[in-house]
């Protein structure tokens, strides 16, 4: 009788589940920022001062460093967002990648296994 050894799993199945998850954790702090963060500044911006006092705010005041927050911030998220998505994408591809390691693992254990069954069938 043939021993059958364990086929050892795709290096990739042991990594893409920290790059799914770290696309998703990036992803997700961008949003959180991105609603919590801004919108609350934003309405303070432009929903408690009037066009009159924003265009006339003296340099170093309080009004400009948060149209300077609103206009940084942004800039700084959507790569953060990127790198999430790309993060994701790779934790995609790799798990694709570790299907045909897992179909020659199959097949090594089907080629062993088939006079096995082939002899009980036909007995």
């Amino acid at each position: 009788m043939a021993t059958i050894n364990e086929p050892k799993d795709a290096w990739q199945l042991r990594v893409y589940p920290f790059f799914t998850l770290l696309g998703w954790v990036l992803i997700t702090i961008s949003i959180i920022i991105g609603l919590f963060v801004l919108s609350s500044s934003a309405a303070s911006y432009w929903g408690e001062n009037a066009k009159a006092v924003r265009d006339v705010a003296e340099a170093g005041s309080a009004l400009l460093g948060q149209l300077s927050f609103l206009t940084v911030t942004p800039r700084w998220l959507e790569p953060l967002a990127f790198l999430g998505v790309a993060a994701f994408m790779v934790g995609i591809a790799l798990e694709f990648s570790s299907i045909p390691k897992l179909l020659g693992n199959r097949g090594h254990v089907m080629g062993l296994c088939f006079p096995l069954i082939v002899k009980q069938s036909g007995e």
